[in-house]
């Protein structure tokens, strides 16, 4: 018979590796875990063992976690605290199995070897009798399955095992899951500092002087951020990286930079006498299945940054549900990240390597697959750009089948959706691409996408380099086109003279190959341009032009957004009621082809008129409505001119917090887009808003800066109403001399453009100011012909304005008359819902009681 097996030492095994003193960050994981902790003293709801799995890709710093963890809570673990390397992916040597491990464990428990039974289920049975009662610390180090460590787990509560893996263990149910990405950019930078021998980052105080030793140069931690952004903020190569540094002190943190940017030999430089992430990446790749493997060498040749299940099928050449299977095993294996459901990534040190990788495919099986994947993105490219195209034109339909699988993209939304996910994938792909048409092509699919997200510079840029490519090749059609569509991004951002340039030579294309429709869409983007330059009278005749080209060639869709570029135009001429029936026809011809977003761009230039002549009640439901269009289809350049005059609208009645939001967000869309023009529109309105609440300073600069990117683009209109509004700001600082000069510079523009509603707006406030100075005369005169300019232009605002104005200055012999007027203001200040209206009746109420005959007579 056997001796009883000695009792454990009072005082536990105490094998916790030690703790590094560069850990850096990590703090809610930290606190996530210390939870977990204090769990283990009655452990699960079940009374179970408390388990907690922290998996992440290699490198990312899970034992540094855990071990920091352990000697957090090791106190509460008297018992012992046992460290157990499970060698999943250990170079050289092959995975602990749990019978193994299992004697490992037993031998550190003071199990004599002797006494150590010989099969996986009895040990298992002695190691939970022997941590039976006790309270211990389990970490285990390195595991790979799940298969692996479920022996090793005690069987009662008052133990806490922590597990390290690659993979997420799923089989174990009961587990806790704590999954670690890369390091936050700061803290990437600091323990990088530390690794280096730099120290951590200093923390700012208000006496820090940035000159000090002690603050280091900003140059220098420029150097240090970018250098852990080529780390890929991964913990195990930024400590590779400090250590490169600290055991060469002439090399310089610019200077590895540099080292490191050449992408091949990026890996070769994450490697040193003991660490090498090469060797931990292969370590990963060899335990995968052959199909795994296969797919990430494949992922090597792809062009861009991530993926989406077609794509990875296409790149296979399987079908979608074997693609998604095998991303999901790579996703598991922390080989792959997933930033948004449905789309896949690699770790940009991962992609370096699988690059090196793709080189043990065979050739001609690499240029296959790339060729499958370049066909996908090429055709789904020019289904989704037809589907979200706003103006199709002649160009036919991409016809037969798509080849399969193919991603939906049948709707406006889910083509807009599919581009705007997959556009910086197919820019790399044209890059990759040796086939000029291919890049024509694609770049003609992208038009619709870069045309409402920008920036305009990419967007010009790109298609000249189509237009270029269409030229070598003699696609004179193609060039066209694409000099068409760079001519338009060119008038979107404000460079008119770039853009007439480049209308000219696609109009020339387009004559000599007999291509009326080309020559119908040249005219139409020739009067836009005109009309942005402000040129109303050349816009009108080339759109009109336009017009009757499209009903021509029984182009719906042309003649649609011709009507409503008119009723813009016949609207800044004053014709009110031409201009709101062309926008009427406009909305509905909108609507009958199913165009949304022409329908939010119709109801929103609708809105702008109806406001203008003082149906703001009106105006404002109607771009409510094109706002919630303008963000369903996710088109911000939409967004962003509902917001601006919804935001106008909130100003006029009062609403300042809802103004600044919407004019926030129309600045923030059109800075994003690169729309130029929109942007100092926007900062024009935020200059009136800051002026009506008592910011004047800020009115003034916001105004100023408005006029110069006017000035910049060559809009002399926009100019001129920035101006308009810098001379409002300088009125209310006091510099009237100032402002007077901008208001007759502003009202020759308007003249010269023949701007009726902006000439009596410019007259009202030239009125106050000579008012501010006491000449009422002059002041009345000015007031009067405002009168007559807005109810030619049919503005109500002004024409209420100018009647205030008249109330101000008649003298008191005509107090009757000047009641009749302020009354007369004050009807169509409420009627637009101004919020001028309550100042209106304060100075109709001082009239009255100073004047109680002229009130009461009719």
């Amino acid at each position: 018979m056997l001796p009883p097996l000695p009792v454990a030492a009072a005082r536990g095994p105490r094998q916790l590796p030690s703790d590094s003193r560069l850990f850096t960050g990590r703090t809610v994981e930290g606190e996530f875990l210390a939870g977990v902790a204090r769990l283990a003293p009655e452990g699960t709801e079940a009374g179970m063992v408390v388990l907690c799995v922290i998996t992440g890709m290699g490198g990312v710093g899970k034992t540094a976690l855990a071990v920091r963890t352990a000697h957090r809570v090791g106190e509460r673990f008297p018992d012992g605290q046992l460290f157990l390397d499970l060698r999943s992916h250990t170079a050289g040597l092959e995975p602990l199995s749990a019978e193994d491990a299992l004697e490992t464990l037993l031998r550190s428990l003071d199990v004599p070897a002797d006494r150590i039974p010989s099969g996986l289920t009895d040990r298992a049975a002695l190691y939970r009798a022997r941590l039976s009662g006790t309270r211990t610390l389990v970490l285990l180090d390195n595991a790979s399955s799940a298969a692996q460590v479920r022996p090793l787990l005690p069987g009662s509560t008052g133990c806490l095992v922590l597990v390290t893996s690659r993979s997420p263990l799923v089989g174990l149910d009961d587990a806790h899951l704590l999954t670690l990405d890369v390091l936050p950019e700061d803290d990437a930078v600091d323990l990088l500092r530390r690794a280096a021998g730099a120290g951590p980052l200093p923390v700012p105080t208000p006496t820090t002087d940035p000159a000090s030793p002690a603050a280091p140069a900003i140059g220098e931690l420029a150097d240090f951020a970018e250098l852990a952004r080529l780390g890929g903020r991964l913990p195990l190569a930024l400590r590779i990286l400090g250590a490169r540094l600290r055991h060469r002190p002439r090399l310089t943190a610019a200077a590895l930079v540099e080292e490191l940017r050449e992408e091949r030999h990026r890996l070769g430089l994450l490697r040193d006498e003991d660490r090498d992430l090469a060797a931990l990446f292969r370590a990963s790749y060899r335990d995968l299945p052959p199909e795994e493997q296969r797919l990430l060498r494949l992922l090597g040749v792809l062009p861009g940054e991530d993926l989406e299940v077609c794509a990875a099928a296409h790149l296979l050449g399987a079908d979608r549900r074997g693609a998604e299977r095998l991303l999901e095993s790579l996703l598991g294996h922390h080989l792959l990240a997933q930033p948004t459901p449905g789309r896949y990534r690699m770790h940009d040190l991962v992609r370096s390597w699988s690059r090196t990788l793709a080189e043990e495919e065979p050739p001609a099986r690499r240029e296959i697959a790339g060729r499958r994947l370049l066909d996908h993105y090429q055709d789904t490219a020019e289904r989704a750009g037809h589907r979200l195209a706003r103006y199709r034109g002649h160009r036919p339909a991409p016809t037969g089948p798509a080849p399969r699988p193919a991603p939906d993209v049948d709707s406006p939304e889910r083509a807009r959706d599919w581009l705007r996910a997959e556009r910086n994938n197919l820019l790399a792909a044209m890059a990759r691409s040796g086939d000029p048409q291919r890049r024509s092509v694609i770049t003609a699919a992208l038009a619709p996408i870069l045309e409402l997200d920008g920036p305009r510079s990419e967007e010009a840029a790109l298609h000249l380099a189509a237009a270029e490519a269409a030229a070598a090749q003699g696609r004179s059609l193609d060039r066209a086109e694409a000099l068409w569509r760079a001519g338009r991004a060119h008038r979107l951002a404000g460079r008119f003279e770039e853009s007439a340039e480049l209308f000219d030579r696609a109009e020339q294309l387009y004559r000599e190959l007999g291509d009326a429709h080309g020559r119908t869409h040249s005219a139409w983007e020739r009067g836009r341009l005109a009309y942005q330059s402000g040129d109303l009278a050349r816009a009108v005749e080339l759109y009109g032009r336009a017009l009757a080209g499209y009903r021509e060639l029984g182009d719906p869709q042309g003649e649609a957004h011709t009507l409503w570029d008119l009723g813009r135009a016949r609207r800044m001429l004053g014709e009110t009621d031409i201009a709101e029936e062309l926008l009427a026809a406009a909305l509905a011809a909108y609507r009958s082809l199913g165009d949304r977003a022409g329908e939010a761009h119709a109801l929103s230039d609708l809105a702008d008129l109806r406001y203008c002549c003082g149906r703001t009640a009106d105006s404002g439901d109607l771009l409510e409505q094109a706002l919630t269009i303008a963000r369903e289809l996710g088109d911000r350049q939409s967004e962003a001119n509902a917001a601006w005059l919804l935001g106008r609208i909130r100003l006029l009645q009062g609403a300042h917090p809802q103004a600044r939001d919407l004019l926030d967000l129309a600045l923030a869309r059109c800075r994003e887009l690169g729309i130029r023009q929109g942007e100092a529109s926007t900062l024009s309105a935020l200059g009136e808003l800051h002026l009506v609440t008592g910011r004047t300073a800020a009115a003034v600069e916001l105004q100023r800066e408005a006029a110069a990117v006017f000035r910049t683009t060559g809009n002399p209109h926009g100019e001129a109403n920035a101006l308009h509004g810098l001379a409002l700001a300088l009125r209310a600082t006091g510099d009237r001399a100032a402002a007077t000069g901008l208001l007759h510079g502003a009202l020759e523009t308007f003249e010269a453009d023949g701007d009726l509603q902006a000439q009596a707006e410019v007259l009202n406030s030239l009125g106050l100011l000579a008012a501010d100075l006491g000449d009422l005369p002059a002041a009345l005169d000015r007031h009067r012909r405002a009168l007559e300019l807005a109810r030619r232009s049919d503005s109500p605002l002004d024409e209420a304005r100018a009647l205030l104005g008249i109330g101000r200055c008649l003298p008191p012999a005509e107090r009757p008359a000047a009641l009749d007027a302020v009354r007369r203001g004050l009807v169509l200040l409420e009627a637009a819902g101004a919020a001028e209206a309550a100042d209106a009746r304060a100075r109709l109420a001082l009239l009255t009681a100073a004047h109680p005959q002229a009130a009461a007579q009719p």
